[in-house]
């Protein structure tokens, strides 16, 4: 009998690995079919399209005065808001573009060209001009956390509309999650041609430096559009102020907290990690809940243009603080503290983080990240909102209000909409 040689002895192998499977999938309950049953509710999804002027840096020692950015957004804010709904939820999406620009939408949720960017079936499906909107409806199929960004004029230019900050998260809940307080936290980088380098003045306002961009040299690595966002102070005896207008993260020693951290890039990757706490991520899924990658590990690798689902528990009160753990991106703004105290609350998130749980009927945070005005005046004039304000986009023209992420839930057919028989949306004034 010829001997054979190994790769064809190792596919022989697989081919009875794969029969196997295949017969002991009914015996067994294993099922590769992670795609959710429709739940038979849509929800609304409005994002806008434009380029302002938005601070990414606060004034503080590395970066003196701040720092101000020509910036591409969705719904005014870099990130853009989070998107939530549940596995097997129908969205119904509109992209509406006030900008000068051409903009356009890709969903790293979407299983096929029509869900991920648009009903043409292309990647120029959602490419929309100036003063234009276009909707569809698709149907996320997988538990996770996704990338969502601008794809530019058809994938031209699509490097600048990232780097822009032009990108948000969508969380798509699985059936059987189990509770705990949720914060949505995105890291991206900036390429400007106003920043010479730490403790240097900014000069004006700038915008993207492709020269920059291309060696892979970012100025800044925000997190939820602004560097150290969420860092007072650095330093405990040769203490180092921050951001004096800088709100933190709080949560109960013991209770589970999930953080779905979204990765912009446009280029790096992130190591994140949580300084004195440990993490469990579910990455990826299996059908009808987050699939688990590793637990009770230190640092988990997010490739640039990603989400992953991370899982925590803080074991005692006291300061916690997330990073990259590349440490040239900790002094360009890539860290954030966390507070662990019995007086946090189920609600106290800052402005923009708070995730709608599963089954809310909420599609983003009631709060969105504060306008980008330097520091001193924001904290002199902002004032969280007493109630929820509804708005409702006719055109791409009505720029009176930012006008977040919609939230009007159909269920099995049944429109809910407001009192005076509007489509519901959030706005997103902060």
């Amino acid at each position: 009998m010829p001997a054979m040689n190994k790769p064809v002895i190792a596919g022989i192998v697989a081919g009875v690995l794969l029969a196997g499977f295949a017969v002991l999938s009914p015996i067994t309950g294993l099922n590769f079919d992670v795609e959710a049953q429709s739940t038979g509710t849509t929800k609304k999804v409005t994002l806008i399209a434009d380029e302002v002027d938005v601070q990414v840096a606060p004034d503080n020692a590395l970066h003196p005065g701040g720092v101000m950015y020509r910036a591409m957004v969705f719904n005014g804010t870099i990130p853009g808001p989070v998107i939530s709904v549940d596995q097997g939820d129908t969205i119904e999406f509109t992209l509406i573009n006030e900008g000068e620009v051409i903009h356009s939408i890709d969903f790293h949720a979407g299983h096929g060209p029509n869900d991920a960017v648009g009903a043409n079936a292309s990647a120029t499906g959602s490419t929309v001009r100036s003063g234009e909107s276009v909707t569809w409806t698709w149907k996320p199929p997988f538990a996770g956390v996704f990338f969502y960004h601008c794809g530019a004029d058809g994938l031209n230019g699509v490097w600048e509309h990232i780097a822009n900050g032009m990108y948000g998260g969508i969380v798509v809940h699985p059936p059987n999650e189990q509770p705990a307080k949720e914060f949505y936290v995105v890291f991206g980088e900036i390429y400007s041609n106003n920043v010479e380098g730490v403790f240097t003045q900014a000069n004006g306002t700038g915008s993207f430096d492709v020269a920059q961009f291309l060696t892979g040299n970012p100025d800044i690595v925000m997190t939820n559009g602004m560097a150290h966002r969420y860092v007072p102070a650095l330093g405990a005896i040769a203490k180092i102020d921050i951001n004096p207008n800088a709100t933190i993260f709080q949560v109960k020693p013991g209770e589970l907290t999930r953080w779905y951290i979204v990765n912009a890039g446009p280029n790096d990757g992130i190591a994140f990690h949580f300084i004195s706490g440990m993490i469990d991520v579910r990455d990826g899924s299996i059908k009808n809940r987050y699939g688990t990658q590793l637990k009770n590990d230190e640092t988990w690798w997010i490739p640039p243009g990603s989400g992953s689902v991370i899982e925590a528990t803080f074991p005692q009160e006291g300061v916690y603080v997330g990073v990259d753990h590349a440490m040239n991106d900790v002094v360009k703004g890539a860290a954030f503290a966390v507070l662990a105290t019995p007086d946090a609350t189920d609600d106290d998130h800052p402005p923009g983080t708070m995730v709608p749980p599963r089954g809310s009927d909420r599609v983003t945070s009631p709060t969105t990240f504060e306008e980008t005005r330097p520091a001193a005046e924001q904290a002199e004039e902002f004032e969280p909102p007493t109630g929820e304000a509804t708005t409702e986009t006719t055109n791409a023209t009505d720029t009176g209000n930012q006008t977040g992420t919609g939230n009007e839930t159909d269920t099995a057919g049944n429109e809910t909409s407001s009192a005076a028989g509007n489509d519901t949306n959030t706005n997103s004034t902060g």
